[in-house]
């Protein structure tokens, strides 16, 4: 059993990449800016695999007092007309439509280079499990709490469960008239196949 996965991993190295595009992609965050009246950012989680899911909605509510501030995820744009129950698997046209009409009142973020913002990782913990293509060979999985600091900032604690990579910050974004920073981090948190990243949005604040 052990030979046979090892062969099949090997020789997965050399098939074509479209034998495979079916099954796993990274997830990836669209950052769509700041609509000023709402006082509210935007951004969408991309699904980059085969099963053809629509991105998923989310905002920050900024000037809500609870802090910080929570994401939100948006479900009113995932009813199925026809069934009235909350779908991904469903026609784009009719998201694509309200996606649009958000952009349009969209103020876009601007990109910060923010060289010394530092992940702080509060606990890593090594666990190993079952590998996705042979459930007795054994791979870590890092379980990962953290924060981000920037400057004056910081972020609410955050988790995430990573495979190989480690932490790093993907996209930095300057909020107007804020005084928060809205970062992105990514890491290996697909295990499937060669192993897929996932981004994670992060608000810091005071």
């Amino acid at each position: 059993m052990r030979y046979n996965a090892i062969l099949f991993v090997t020789t997965s190295l050399w098939l074509p990449s479209f034998a495979f595009a079916t099954v796993g992609g990274p997830q990836n965050i669209e950052v769509l800016g700041l609509d000023q009246a709402d006082q509210k950012i935007y951004l969408l989680r991309h699904y980059l695999d085969g099963r053809g899911l629509l991105p998923q909605l989310y905002y920050y509510q900024l000037n809500r007092k609870q802090s910080p501030a929570k994401l939100i995820e948006v479900k009113s744009l995932y009813i199925n007309p026809k069934n009235k129950r909350i779908d991904y698997d469903q026609n784009s046209q009719k998201f694509d439509r309200e996606i649009a009409k958000i952009r349009k009142r969209l103020k876009p973020l601007t990109p910060i280079r923010a060289s010394s913002a530092k992940i702080q990782v509060l606990s890593k913990k090594t666990a190993y499990v079952a590998s996705w293509f042979d459930p007795e060979i054994k791979v870590p999985q890092f379980n990962y709490t953290y924060r981000i600091r920037y400057g004056n900032l910081k972020s609410p604690i955050q988790q995430a469960v990573d495979y190989k990579t480690g932490l790093s910050i993907s996209q930095r974004y300057q909020i107007p008239q804020q005084n928060k920073v809205l970062m992105t981090v990514k890491y290996l948190g697909i295990p499937f196949e060669t192993g897929y990243s996932i981004e994670d949005p992060v608000l810091l604040s005071r």
